[in-house]
């Protein structure tokens, strides 16, 4: 006799499986591999008063609608073996800001070009070797040494590269070659940026933690690089570690530091940087966790000692992990941080964060976003208190594909701001952003 609860399992197994409306896309049988596809597009309405993504103090209000579709294809030969091509096209409206006013490459506007186009093929011939050729974006130590900076309309990194993969089950090492791919807003993106890039990203396996080494070179050939005791090229030298428990459960932290040696024009680099961070996640269902951040840059103490002291924040995301208002980039930086985070239900999350911003070192400049000189007092007198920001943020996972994203964030002006310029209002941000990808 069968019992009720077999028949009760028997039905629930022939019971069809709701599919997503897409799935006719995924596992395509195709020659001798299948084929994804995949679309992803986003579209983000930015409220900005007394700053733009170019600078702060502009005494006006402005508005930006921000689009962004992309298009991509992965096919795969076998478990180890794909291809993935991925297309872009990038768009903005309402802003008061013209093409002209972002130069060569700008941050909201691609119109539809290549992003990704890659062979990649993990343990070669089943050995720990593999490659990776062709368009990509990386991605290595929390974001700071390598980053497609993401948050930005087009995306900033975008790199023409050879990597090769060493995988055991002991440690893995990446090792590659780059060049810069320069986004052009109207034309096909062909060009570099003038450097060249080669590193090493090594990660052990078996350890209770994540425990990261890197090196990283960069040489810029330009002869552009305008040093204090003269121009000429530069070739920088970035070495470092990075560790991390992520959040989730009990304490997490997280730990970066990176120093930077060689010759930018005629001077002698010595810089450094350094991330610490903790935090902890308490039990109770709606997971609520506090944290604490310090992020450093090193300045140039000295405009005239021939010492180029300023850390160059290697290649990492410039935006968000220094606040969402993207005020500040990872050079001559201090920036203490406080935040706080609830999940009222596991699709939704909300998130505060302070910042209290100093400049390392008060000879030196404040860097904008784009790492380029917002402001500047080369006697000192101004002091080092740059100002403070607050970030209220909310994540609705809506389904699976839909993510909602919203957002209001204010920065305080502090000291420096009020002794170098007129304009020395608090600026305000609000946006709204909304994800489908699948």
């Amino acid at each position: 006799m069968t019992c009720l609860a077999c028949l009760g399992c028997v039905a629930q197994a022939a019971k069809p499986v709701d599919q997503p409306w897409y799935s006719p896309l995924k596992d395509i049988e195709a020659g001798p591999g299948k084929l994804d596809l995949g679309l992803n597009v986003r579209a983000r309405y930015e409220y900005l008063d007394n700053f733009n993504i170019l600078h702060y103090g502009t005494g006006t209000e402005d508005d930006v609608l921000l689009f962004r579709t992309r298009l991509s294809a992965d096919y795969k030969f076998t478990e180890q073996a794909h291809t993935f091509v991925e297309f872009q096209d990038a768009r903005y409206w309402l802003s008061d800001l013209a093409l002209s006013d972002f130069g060569r490459s700008c941050t909201y506007f691609d119109e539809f070009d290549l992003r990704q186009a890659y062979l990649e093929w993990r343990h070669i011939g089943e050995s720990p070797f593999g490659v990776k050729l062709g368009r990509q974006i990386m991605l290595y130590g929390d974001r700071r040494v390598f980053a497609p900076a993401e948050w930005g309309n087009v995306g900033n990194y975008w790199w023409d590269a050879a990597k090769l993969y060493y995988d055991t089950d002991a440690v893995q090492v990446d090792a590659f070659y780059a060049q810069r791919v320069l986004s052009e807003p109207e034309d096909w993106n062909f060009d570099h940026w003038p450097y060249h890039v080669g590193a090493v990203y090594a990660r052990p396996k078996q350890l209770p933690v994540t425990l990261d080494a890197f090196y990283v070179i960069k040489h810029d050939w330009s002869g552009s690089a305008k040093g204090e005791n003269g121009t000429g090229d530069e070739t920088r030298h970035t070495f470092g570690l990075f560790s991390e428990r992520p959040a989730g459960t009990g304490w997490d932290y997280g730990f970066f530091a990176a120093g930077q040696l060689g010759e930018y024009g005629r001077d002698d680099i010595r810089a450094f940087g350094v991330i610490a961070r903790g935090g902890y996640t308490f039990k109770p269902a709606w997971k609520p966790r506090v944290g604490v951040e310090f992020n450093y840059a090193s300045g140039d103490r000295d405009p005239h000692d021939g010492v180029a002291g300023t850390f160059d924040g290697i290649f990492g995301a410039m935006d968000i992990p220094y606040g969402w208002m993207n005020v500040v980039s990872w050079k001559n930086l201090e920036d203490y941080v406080v935040n706080f985070s609830v999940q009222p239900a596991k699709s939704l999350k909300l998130g505060v964060d302070y910042h209290y911003f100093r400049l390392a070192q008060a000879r030196d400049a404040w860097y904008w976003v784009n790492g380029k000189p917002e402001r500047r007092d080369p006697t000192g007198r101004a002091g080092q208190d740059l100002g403070h920001e607050l970030d209220v943020i909310l994540r609705w996972q809506v389904s699976k594909e839909l993510e909602l994203l919203a957002g209001y964030a204010r920065f305080f002006p502090g000291n420096y701001v009020r002794e170098t310029a007129e304009n020395d209002r608090d600026a305000h941000w609000a946006f709204l952003q909304l994800t489908s990808n699948f």
